[in-house]
């Protein structure tokens, strides 16, 4: 669906970006700032697991959940710097080149539009690091008498299965 729309608002809206440096500014800066966010994301996510994990077959086993929420947010990450290239690119491409001019055009403004709604899982993601961050620090702190507790409810539980 967003690529679907990100090609529409591309094709439909490119002449609204030719010719107008504020626009093409007004997304440069968005995005510099959103690959700014990004980074910082991305070195948090590693963070919670390390806490979390007690073991080294816990380690082992999470391995996977964390190579996937990092190659999602490299992969944004790179979609903003395309997008920026395309930016520059379109800085850089002579008058003369019209339709050279209006390709770069039409794939900036639906790249922008595609990598700006896959943005929209960037605080989703943000607040679901500090929460594996935050039960991590709670698991660790919890009185010893309510992890006994705990493990015996969850003992419990598997014999009356």
């Amino acid at each position: 669906m967003a690529i679907a729309v990100s090609g529409f608002i591309g094709y439909r809206f490119q002449p609204m970006v030719a010719n107008n440096p504020n626009a093409v500014n007004t997304v440069v800066t968005i995005f510099s700032i959103l690959a700014g966010f990004l980074i910082a994301v991305i070195t948090f996510i590693a963070e919670p697991t390390l806490q979390q994990a007690r073991t080294w077959d816990e380690l082992q086993r999470m391995k996977d959940t964390v190579r996937r929420k990092l190659i999602r947010q490299k992969l944004l990450f790179f979609l903003y710097l395309l997008t920026l290239g395309i930016a520059l690119a379109m800085f850089l491409t002579p008058p003369t080149m019209l339709e050279l001019l209006k390709w770069l055009q039409t794939v900036f403004l639906g790249l922008a539009t595609f990598v700006f709604l896959a943005s929209f899982s960037l605080p989703g993601s943000l607040m679901k690091i500090q929460m594996e961050r935050y039960e991590a620090v709670l698991q660790d702190s919890r009185p010893k008498v309510v992890a006994d507790a705990k493990k015996a409810a969850e003992q419990v539980k598997k014999r009356n299965r």
